[in-house]
């Protein structure tokens, strides 16, 4: 059963647009769109360069679309994650198709960077705290039995001591992986925890989590933004564009988020004012909604301020990826300092009584 499902999820991925890929096949697709390209004639083009399996996956796209399927589900069944997949139901419903995948080859170029880089900073120090994590068992297997031997004939109590100090010190990799397996542990117990909230009550408790919270306020600007402001630039009123946003299944966050302010909108309120009550979004956006609206370049100055915070997104990542390595290494100098005293402090423990 297990070879049976592992074949059939091999042959599925066979099927699909491998992540690395992805980017770079959103990115040429909206420039055969932009040139004037169907989008079918596109795929056809495009496949057998990104996709493994390309003629099968040519025949199973060609029943979808004879089956009346459109942009969305053709990219979906390509791998394109779901939660990626709201800008081009909307722009395949209100025009722009090419502009949507663009800016969706962005942001998926700029998680995989984002990746890439955790990749790299992380690889080295993990491969080094491996390797230093087998040398300590190594001593603790082979050379601590022995020294202990030498303390127990010699009947010192100093050099006992020693020898529970150098212990203890070589235990500190199982206190580092531990403390690594109760933070993995309680990321997966608050995942699950949340999940059994509907989404109005996950919104609610996400903007209370001291750290994730700036990050989710900002994810939720930025896609809030972005979405609002290419359906208000198909030409879309703000009520019509607020209940396109509610009424979507990709991004159930959004959908919340859009329902609350959809409902301060139908009575009266307007659009700045919906937003600070709402307290899902970061600080300065009810500023460039109001001047938004006072210029009458709404559209305009919400796709211009979800790109500035895909800036102020890689940046904030690119800055918090450039602590790991330091934190990693500095632990690997306590772990090594350690491993030293643990091999220096038997040694001179015994010089005593020679």
């Amino acid at each position: 059963m297990l070879y049976k499902y592992l074949q059939s999820r091999i042959d599925h991925k066979g099927l699909q647009i491998p992540k690395k890929k992805q980017a770079q096949f959103l990115k040429r697709l909206s420039s055969l769109l932009q040139e004037g390209y169907t989008f079918y004639a596109s795929l056809i083009m495009l496949l057998p360069h990104h996709v493994k399996k390309s003629k099968e996956a040519q025949d199973i796209m060609s029943i979808q679309m004879k089956n009346g399927d459109g942009v969305t589900s053709v990219l979906q069944s390509l791998g394109i994650p779901r939660s990626y997949l709201l800008s081009i139901q909307m722009a395949e419903a209100h025009g722009k198709l090419h502009q949507a995948l663009l800016v969706l080859h962005a942001h998926v170029a700029m998680v995989e960077r984002a990746k890439a880089s955790l990749k790299k900073v992380v690889m080295y120090p993990l491969f080094l705290f491996t390797m230093l994590a087998g040398l300590f068992v190594a001593f603790r297997t082979y050379f601590l039995p022995n020294m202990k031997i030498l303390a127990s004939s010699r009947q010192g109590t100093t050099s006992n001591d020693t020898m529970n100090v150098a212990s203890a010190l070589l235990h500190l990799p199982d206190a580092l992986l531990i403390m690594c397996f109760l933070f993995v542990l309680v990321t997966i117990t608050f995942r699950w925890n949340i999940r059994k909230y509907s989404f109005e009550e996950q919104v609610m408790k996400l903007q209370k989590v001291p750290l994730l919270s700036k990050w989710m306020k900002l994810y939720w600007t930025k896609t809030f933004s972005q979405e609002l402001g290419t359906l208000l630039a198909s030409g879309l009123s703000l009520q019509l564009a607020l209940n396109v946003l509610r009424q979507q299944n990709f991004q159930a966050y959004l959908q919340v988020i859009s329902e609350n302010i959809y409902s301060s909108v139908l009575i009266g309120e307007s659009l700045k004012q919906a937003v600070e009550i709402s307290e899902c979004f970061i600080d300065d956006f009810p500023t460039y909604i109001s001047h938004g609206e006072s210029s009458g370049h709404l559209a305009k100055e919400l796709l211009i301020y979800s790109d500035l915070l895909n800036e102020q997104t890689e940046a904030s990542l690119t800055k918090s990826l450039s602590f790991i390595q330091p934190i990693l290494f500095g632990i690997l100098a306590i772990c090594i300092l350690a491993a030293y005293l643990s091999i220096l402090l038997p040694v001179y423990g015994m010089i005593d009584f020679i």
